[in-house]
């Protein structure tokens, strides 16, 4: 059941997503990287992972197996919206990141969408 990873929108949303977030970050390198280091690798590493794992998902075997890696994905857009929202709260980004925290919230939806259809149909 291999998909073309490129044909699947939600994917090139997600590598997009990860692009904007890490420039967003290297703007206000020195003041993430100063106050919260752990932070700031933690979150460019989720933001990753969201792209990551649908893209290792589609050559899964079975649309159970993707699924199970959209499920994964979905994990990863939990947290990396969480830590841009404690990053908010701890003064190391302003309204910047709202456009950011839209486009995380919206392929979360995207991904919660494929993985209804893909149980559905497997």
């Amino acid at each position: 059941m291999p998909n073309n990873p490129n044909n699947l929108v939600v994917l090139a949303r997600a590598r997009a997503f990860a692009v904007d977030l890490h420039r967003a970050v290297e703007r206000r390198e020195r003041l993430i990287g100063r106050t919260s280091p752990g932070l700031r690798n933690q979150m460019l590493r989720a933001s990753l992972s969201i792209a990551l794992n649908v893209g290792e998902g589609a050559g899964k075997d079975t649309r159970a197996e993707f699924a199970q890696f959209v499920g994964h994905a979905i994990g990863s857009a939990n947290e990396v919206e969480q830590q841009m929202l404690l990053a908010q709260a701890l003064a190391l980004f302003d309204a910047e990141i709202d456009p950011l925290l839209d486009e995380c919230c919206g392929i979360r939806m995207m991904l919660y969408g494929l993985r209804k259809r893909l149980r559905r149909i497997g």
